[in-house]
């Protein structure tokens, strides 16, 4: 059985899926497959993808049999057999050191690993305002008003055990809400996370696949449940 499992959902990534392909060969020690989860056939991804000579490990292409990068990634999580999975983004070339970290962390017993870009040492740079304005306020009404103990529950950039998506239903569907799905429901099966300080940056002149307005009222709806599975233990 492999190790671990990087899921890593996509639309119409340019050739810095290469790059960070070959970032990911050099710098994760453990042996590792990678699942490229895309909707459509037509996604100009996977026209990179097509020569094996560029990539050393194995790749796997996972069709989306709906839409949008939730339901992507959790097809993906349905499609890993390894012991560890960790879902990551296709523009993130800042976090890959931490991945053999991450790893060691789950192996030492910890069911979750959650890099956060709120705690001390963590970093979010060139966000558009408003989006840094969201994800903030976001993150902090689920750690202190749902009373969630992670102080970063809408990045999507996580680790966890194949024991912990074993345990977990989930039944998010639109924008990244299943890593609020996601550490909520651990939460609440009291499995054991960990917080670790990373960094996100968001890439100039690149036009971003988030949805803020369409997918707001989604995140609402996961920090409501949280808020009331906690008030009525």
């Amino acid at each position: 059985m492999t190790k671990l499992d990087i899921i890593i959902p996509v639309y119409n990534e340019d050739e810095n899926i290469i790059k960070l392909l070959k970032l990911l060969d050099n710098e994760v020690t453990c042996d590792f497959r990678v699942l490229i989860c895309y909707d459509n056939e037509s996604d100009k991804t996977l026209n990179y993808l097509k020569d094996p000579n560029l990539i050393k490990n194995k790749i796997l292409l996972i069709k989306n049999p709906k839409q949008g990068p939730n339901l992507a990634i959790i097809e993906g999580i349905k499609s890993s057999k390894s012991k560890i999975i960790l879902v990551y983004m296709a523009d993130d070339f800042e976090n890959i050191k931490l991945i053999n970290h991450m790893v060691d962390l789950i192996e030492k017993g910890n069911d979750l690993v959650v890099p956060s870009r709120f705690i001390i040492g963590g970093k979010m740079l060139g966000a558009v305002k408003i989006k840094e304005i969201v994800t903030r306020v976001g993150s902090h009404l689920v750690y202190y008003l749902a009373r969630i103990p992670v102080k970063d529950s809408t990045n999507a950039f996580k680790m966890f055990s194949a024991n912990t998506a074993n345990k977990i239903k989930f039944d998010s569907t639109m924008g990244f809400t299943f890593s609020l799905e996601l550490v909520s429901k651990a939460h609440f099966l009291k499995l054991k996370i960990i917080e670790i300080p990373s960094t996100w940056i968001e890439i100039k002149n690149r036009k971003s696949n988030f949805k803020m307005l369409k997918w707001i009222p989604y995140y609402i709806y996961w920090l409501l449940y949280s808020m009331f599975k906690n008030y009525l233990k």
